[in-house]
């Protein structure tokens, strides 16, 4: 290599450089290593990015509030909150139920149109057809296809006889290990 006055002053600022950055000795290192586990005496530890599952389907999310047990042939509602996370396109919503329910007329299904908000309200209107708890089933279908479903129990009439009833159709009966359980009928095929 070849000295030149310019290599030598970036020789010399270099040196310069390394010698500000480096502590004056390995005492000092060690002292002011000390003094720090001094001062922190808890033991720091740093956590990793959480963990979360999302369940696949349309970025959608339910609340919902009732209007409270209803009576055979009574009327009730459904309040729903619906939150999305779609900017753009549309969002279709249908409500079904099962045969001691009865959605009414035009609040079985609705449009809302995602850039309006993030957060839509909507009301399903059901009238009680038969004692026992119902489920108001509620789809989501977004543009692209996805889909997310939700289930809103309703109590109608004399729910709870048809609930004890139920549960008095299966007894528990006690294993050889001293729990209760169920028993149900199954049948397994071997292939």
């Amino acid at each position: 290599m070849i000295l030149t006055p310019s290599n030598i002053s970036l020789f010399a600022v270099s040196l310069a450089l390394v010698a500000c950055a480096a502590p004056a000795s390995n005492e000092a290192s060690v002292q002011t290593q000390a003094t720090q586990s001094a001062v922190n005496e808890k033991p720091t530890v740093t956590l990793g990015p959480s963990i979360s599952t999302i369940k696949p389907g349309a970025a959608v999310s339910f609340s919902h509030e009732t209007s409270g047990p209803v009576q055979v042939g009574g009327n009730g509602y459904v309040t729903l909150t619906i939150n999305e996370g779609y900017p753009t396109g549309t969002l279709s919503l249908l409500a079904s139920s099962d045969d001691g329910l009865d959605v009414a007329g035009t609040s079985a299904s609705t449009t809302l149109n995602a850039s309006d908000g993030t957060t839509h309200s909507w009301r399903v209107d059901f009238r009680g057809e038969a004692d026992g708890v119902h489920y108001l089933n509620v789809m989501a279908m977004a543009d692209t296809g996805e889909r997310r479903s939700y289930a809103i129990p309703i109590q109608v009439g004399d729910w709870k006889s048809v609930e004890d009833a139920r549960k008095a159709a299966k007894p528990m009966q006690e294993q050889a290990d001293g729990e209760m359980a169920i028993i149900l009928e199954a049948q397994e095929t071997i292939e």
